[in-house]
């Protein structure tokens, strides 16, 4: 029902509220208060700190409109000879009349003091403090998040109206004796707790209303969990009724030891074997391999590979980038000619002549493993017994890609996905959760993690220039790696560009030779350029992030990140690992123009396990930034939070899996069903 049916909504509001993503009356019921003011906090403006949200009482001395320039509201106020301006921007002129001389009005808002004076911008107006029913009815009063062009007082009684309409009607589909188990509240009653808080509560209840942790918050956050559970745990039992094609090869594990120029490290072996046991089923493996940068996925991936090349199926391998494909071409087809198979590249550079033969080749099903990119993906693609899909960077890719990859094979064929972006355990059990999980926690011999150093200011790009000449003297070769393919002309964003910093340092590290490469320089190109320094044609090769992954250069020993703090943690922890490959020790320099200490990159500086950073990534980033693209086909979080709910997560997950087991097709819990449904549809599976 559209919002225009409430009091007080005409079409214009409407408008405004649908930008804000509020279109609905459910939307508004949803649309619960980011904080409380309470006017028990409130205090005299002459007894007044400044701070970011405070609560004041005070005197109004004037009120003055003006259209001067901006158009804004201006009030003076007085108490004990303590004096404010607030000035409300961009609001009618009629709001005037609510501050008449002598009133003594209760504000909300940033504070701060200058020239002797106190300042407010744009406050919550909370009432009339000589008002008793005011005082007694806006003991807690609740603050939204901003919607252009609508007074908060509108979308506080929006919002309540919205509720009482829709509360007879809304599924509650947490069962009843789940709820009363974790002493949650109704869902109706935590909405209408969060939209009208009773006036009685304590100073315990108070406090962990505004904290975010009352009953009512906890019941949302549950509900977004423990759907969120019950749809990967659906998905994960309808994908085990699938079938696939049996890939029996015991002796893989030994015939790839047999070929590959170095020894597993027990992680690997470990990995590989769980693998080739799994592909040996008539049930659809899906694995999620994840390794810290350099701990060996490639050689993982080669065993399973092998194992299913050697049953008689093909094999398809997707990576995100030319580059990264290109590099797993490069490492596996000599290991797997040595074991009699064919391998083939397709790529959108692949030219037309190769395409059409290896098209041809790959249905007939003379070629067996067919690494590529999205490539992988088009139409015309076919194999003629496909049993295994290995997915590279896989965060990089929808659901919806990889079930069309696999929808190539008759049946489902198995699926590897790999990732180098360790995902901390909670998100794994997760996001994740439809997948069996194996980690890579131990890096080859010999690989010994790059020492890394934060620079700042413009001394710190004069160490940095410093430190290049006396390294490339020592024969070293070295990645700069920059934000932005060219300037910006946009204000404020004076970032590091590639292009610039490339030609300022030909001309600082002189006679060095510098090599530049980004997103926008053609596949045949980029790959001519990484050639150059591998085989030490130029000795610096300056670029963005399309080094991030699938570059092996092992003579590299340098990383320099200019403006390392636009970049993620994970993403700069995948920058270090390009360097220090071939072994000895190597160096990640990362820049920063702040002229102190940064709490984010001091975190890389004092630790090289990616689990460690990757947990320190979601606690300041979140889950949503962390992983990128969130994954298709599950609810979206709208309360609970990964990391600060982790126990509740927990229990969400421990109650939906014994609720599955005790009715899988939910049929004795029609609310939960059809909540499910509306929330993740279609919940039945989505065959990738």
């Amino acid at each position: 029902m559209e919002t225009q049916v409430l009091p007080g909504i005409g079409p214009t509001l409407a408008e405004r509220l649908a930008a804000r993503g509020l279109e609905t009356l459910e939307d508004l019921a949803w649309f619960v208060p980011r904080g409380y003011d309470d006017l028990r906090d409130a205090v005299r403006l002459a007894a007044a700190e400044p701070g970011p949200r405070v609560t004041l009482v005070a005197t109004v001395t004037r009120a003055r409109y003006t259209r001067f320039r901006r158009r804004y509201l201006e009030v003076g106020l007085e108490d004990g000879g303590a004096r404010a301006t607030v000035r409300w921007f961009n609001v009618h002129p009629s709001m005037a009349s609510r501050f008449a001389r002598g009133a003594r009005v209760i504000l909300s808002g940033a504070l701060r003091h200058r020239d002797g004076a106190f300042e407010m911008a744009n406050p919550d107006l909370l009432g009339d403090a000589d008002d008793e029913a005011t005082s007694a009815r806006l003991t807690l009063r609740p603050r939204y998040g901003e919607v252009e062009g609508v007074a908060p007082a509108i979308v506080r009684k929006a919002a309540r109206t919205a509720l009482e309409r829709v509360a007879p009607r809304l599924q509650d589909g947490v069962p009843p004796d789940i709820a009363a188990r974790l002493a949650l509240p109704p869902l109706a009653e935590a909405l209408r707790g969060l939209h009208d808080p009773p006036a009685d509560l304590d100073d315990a209840e108070t406090r962990a209303l505004r904290d975010g942790d009352s009953p009512w918050h906890r019941r949302l956050a549950f509900d977004d969990l423990f759907f969120l559970a019950l749809a990967v745990l659906r998905r994960r039992h309808e994908r085990r009724r699938l079938a696939a094609p049996p890939c029996a090869a015991p002796a893989a594990l030994a015939d790839a030891r047999a070929v590959l120029p170095f020894a597993l490290t027990g992680a690997q072996e470990r990995a590989a074997a769980a693998i080739v046991g799994d592909l040996a089923g008539e049930r659809p493996m899906n694995r999620l391999l994840q390794g810290d940068v350099g701990a060996g996925k490639t050689a993982v991936a080669f065993v399973a590979a092998h194992a299913a090349l050697a049953a008689g199926r093909q094999v398809a391998l997707m990576a995100p980038t030319e580059i990264l494909a290109e590099q797993h071409l490069r490492s596996i087809e000599p290991w797997a000619r040595a074991l009699g198979h064919r391998a083939a590249l397709l790529t959108a550079s692949t030219p037309r002549g190769v395409r059409e033969t290896t098209l041809a080749m790959l249905a007939a099903g003379a070629t067996g493993l067919c690494i590529g990119t999205h490539a992988l993906l088009a139409e015309r693609v076919g194999f003629a017994d496909l049993g295994l899909c290995i997915i590279d960077e896989q965060h990089r890719f929808g659901v919806a890609q990889r079930v069309r990859l696999r929808g190539k094979g008759d049946g489902a064929p198995h699926l590897l996905v790999m990732t180098a972006t360790p995902i901390p355990r909670t998100m794994a059990l997760t996001i994740y959760g439809d997948l069996d999980v194996t980690t890579l926690d131990e890096l080859p011999p010999g690989r010994t993690p790059p020492r890394t150093r934060i620079c700042h200011g413009a001394r710190g790009r004069a160490q940095i220039v410093g430190f290049l000449k006396r390294k490339l003297a020592e024969g070293a070769r070295a990645f700069v790696v920059c934000p932005l393919v060219e300037p910006s002309y946009e204000p404020g964003v004076d970032w590091a560009d590639a292009t610039t910093t490339a030609d300022h340092l030909a001309e600082a590290l002189a006679p060095f030779r510098v090599g530049l490469v980004h997103g926008r320089v053609p596949a045949a190109e980029r790959d001519a350029e990484m050639a150059r320094l591998r085989r030490g044609d130029i000795d610096v090769l300056v670029a963005t992030t399309v080094i991030e992954v699938g570059v092996d250069v092992p003579e590299a020993t340098v990383m320099v990140v200019l403006d390392a703090d636009r970049f993620g943690l994970a993403q700069l922890h995948q920058l270090r690992g390009r360097v220090g490959r071939g072994g000895g020790e190597a160096f990640c320099l990362l820049h920063t123009r702040a002229s102190q200490g940064s709490e984010r990159l001091a975190i890389l500086a004092d630790t090289c396990d990616g689990f460690r950073i990757a947990e320190a990534d979601l606690a300041l980033r979140g889950p949503g930034e962390v992983l990128g693209v969130r994954q298709a086909g599950l609810p979206k979080l709208r309360f609970g939070d990964l990391l600060a709910h982790g126990e509740l997560l927990r229990e969400a997950r421990r109650e939906a899996e014994a609720l599955l087991a005790a009715d899988p097709a939910l049929a004795a819990h029609p609310a939960t069903h059809n909540v499910l449904l509306e929330r993740a549809p279609p919940y039945a599976g989505d065959g990738g």
